[in-house]
């Protein structure tokens, strides 16, 4: 969840205390969310070499008289392990009896960690802000004892001293009635941390921060938007008739992050989540260090909108949790139709088609309706359920030609009727056959 120009549509539902904001009325999810006090965290101090000095009243440690608890309960769900057998992805599940009752009695994973936020002012800590709620930067701190002869200490002052051995994000609530939407989301990510798998495609979740509310993550600072966008800029300057054909981030990369992302969503569902809301802006993007096979590996993030579902139909009519956010842009055809009724969804087949949507931007570095002239416009293109038809004809259309690597990736998965849709794994197989043909012709 990072700034973006991809605008979030907040949704209302039947709740009678629901209030605007911002113009848009929203409500927050159903969940089991404890009542604690939210405690106001003051300002921290930056840190700076040496280390400044640190108060005890801005170190957020996380202990409580919860956690024990927590952590017992935790280690109680059925079915709950560090590490899965091989699953393959390709197939959507069924969840048992016994797994459904594990996510049942999932209670979030508390975080251990100790932390202080960076930078002097709240915009300088700020690493995004979404629909419900906002991202800080903070510093993960190891207090190891000073070997420095120091006068008698004072009683309740510590001797140790504080280092920073990592960069994490700390999302916080943004209003009163996003509290229990972070504790589903905390939910959700502890239940899919359960699987080994969640670490080679979702952001690292280090747990659940009880006195604050808040959720503590790995901080990856880009994300594919904005990725997209600076490639769009250079494919500009280096445009010829070479070039014209391949995704504006390069044809290898883009491939990596089709890959990634495809397998990535496939263990999603595989754990029978749907995500919800996947848009560039919700794919971060970690660097693999100076010279990788691929710069990049693209990771999920931002399940504040996701659910885990109790079938494997596509169609899923479970409505145990209706839309409480939506981005247009990346919202499905059938998805916009049941915005008319009661009981909007996500489901997986609204997934396969919002990542999609999610590659062409990669691929052309700008929105497939940036030919509108104003946001309505756009709209109702999104509605119309023709991607690839509407970013062809855009100045990066050459990129996305019929034939052509991304067209022969994405069609299956952009199809408007839900029947006609690829599922996640036919999609997978779908995009190995066209690469392995590719790298044949030696196309790419």
């Amino acid at each position: 969840m990072h700034p973006s120009d991809q605008r979030t549509l907040l949704l209302p539902l039947q709740h009678p205390s629901t209030t605007p904001l911002g113009g848009h009325l929203t409500a927050p999810k159903a969940s089991s969310a404890p009542e604690t006090p939210v405690h106001e965290k003051p300002d921290a101090m930056s840190l700076t070499p040496p280390l400044t000095p640190l108060r005890s009243d801005i170190v957020r440690s996380t202990a409580s008289s919860d956690l024990g608890r927590i952590e017992q309960d935790t280690q109680r769900v059925v079915g709950l392990k560090t590490s899965d057998a091989i699953v393959d992805f390709g197939m959507s599940l069924t969840p048992t009896a016994d797994e459904m009752l594990s996510w049942q009695k999932i209670v979030p994973r508390p975080c251990t960690k100790r932390y202080q936020r960076q930078g002097p002012t709240s915009s300088d800590q700020e690493l995004g802000r979404g629909a419900w709620s906002t991202v800080f930067r903070a510093a993960c701190l190891q207090f190891q004892p000073s070997t420095t002869p120091t006068p008698p200490t004072s009683p309740g002052s510590s001797p140790s001293k504080p280092t920073v051995n990592q960069l994490l994000a700390v999302k916080v609530a943004a209003r009163r009635d996003a509290h229990d939407i972070l504790y589903q989301e905390a939910r959700i990510l502890t239940y899919l941390h359960s699987s080994a798998y969640a670490s080679r495609y979702l952001v690292p979740f280090h747990g659940y921060d009880i006195a604050s509310r808040s959720l503590v993550m790995d901080a990856v600072p880009l994300n594919l938007d904005t990725h997209a966008k600076s490639c769009l800029k250079t494919a500009r300057l280096n445009f010829t008739t070479r070039t014209m054909f391949d995704p504006v981030c390069g044809a290898r990369e883009w491939k990596a992050f089709a890959t990634q992302l495809i397998n990535g969503l496939a263990f999603l569902h595989s754990r029978s989540c749907i995500h919800g809301d996947i848009k560039p802006a919700n794919i971060l993007l970690r660097p693999n260090g100076d010279d990788p096979p691929e710069a990049y590996t693209a990771l999920y993030c931002d399940f504040s909108s996701s659910r885990i579902s109790s079938g494997d139909s596509r169609n899923d009519e479970d409505r145990s949790q209706q839309l409480t956010a939506l981005t247009p842009e990346f919202t499905s055809p059938e998805v916009f139709t049941s915005l008319y009724s009661t009981s909007a969804v996500a489901t997986m087949a609204s997934d396969v088609y919002a990542l999609g949507v999610t590659l062409v931007v990669a691929a052309i570095g700008t929105s497939p309706y940036a030919g509108a002239s104003m946001e309505m416009q756009k709209l109702g293109m999104a509605r119309e359920g023709r991607v690839l038809e509407f970013a062809g004809q855009g100045e990066q259309g050459t990129r996305v030609m019929r034939g052509r690597i991304v067209e022969q990736c994405l069609k299956g998965a952009l199809e408007k009727s839900i029947e006609n849709r690829s599922t996640v794994g036919q999609w997978k197989r779908d995009v190995d056959a066209v690469f392995d043909n590719s790298m044949r012709l030696n196309k790419m």
